[in-house]
């Protein structure tokens, strides 16, 4: 699945990059105002750190914005260490208004996949993997200081299923059903090209 994914993000950026003038496809790359403190820790080998690179493409009328994200935390107690690490993966499709010359906004869909590896002082040694699927409808508006550079705002109702495969206290193996529903708010800068 995650081999489909990356395909098709490398099929996107490829076809964004191919003469983008003679198409009207505006592209670039945007971050999440919350992740910019964690990348900057992730450059000073911090034991918390985290990204999330957007990558919109875009017309008039339409946008497609994959994203990448991950996150890395992990503390030692005396000898022994715990961690959990994130890698999430989806792309938004949406509809665009144009409210003015500096303001749109936009309306539609994120979909993708998220994986996690995560290892506990508190229960057997090995390490618990957890797998999902990610989908949400969105809104978002983009204020654009310049051509060049927005500063912007999504709500996703992200829906997310998916299964943790880990172990109970005694060192059993067992396989968890996970559903969630969370409302994500995100502030976000882009650069555009």
């Amino acid at each position: 699945m995650i081999k489909k994914m990356l395909c098709l993000l490398i099929i996107v950026i490829s076809i964004s990059l191919a003469s983008d003038q003679k198409i009207g496809i505006k592209t670039g790359i945007g971050f999440e105002f919350q992740t910019i403190g964690p990348l900057i820790a992730a450059l000073t080998n911090s034991s918390s750190s985290g990204g999330s690179l957007y990558l919109p493409m875009q017309t008039d009328k339409f946008m497609i914005e994959p994203n990448l994200y991950y996150s890395y935390q992990s503390k030692e107690v005396g000898n022994l260490e715990e961690y959990e690490s994130n890698f999430m993966v989806n792309i938004g499709l949406f509809s665009i208004q144009h409210r003015s010359d500096k303001l749109k906004t936009y309306s539609g869909f994120r979909l993708g996949i998220a994986m996690g590896k995560e290892k506990s002082i508190y229960t057997s040694s090995d390490e618990e993997k957890s797998k999902a699927f990610l989908f949400g409808p969105s809104v978002g508006a983009e204020f654009f200081l310049s051509d060049y550079v927005s500063f912007g705002g999504e709500c996703t109702f992200r829906v997310i299923k998916g299964e943790k495969e880990g172990y109970d206290y005694q060192g059993n193996s067992e396989i968890e059903k996970e559903s969630t529903s969370i409302l994500t708010p995100t502030l976000m800068i882009r650069f555009y090209f």
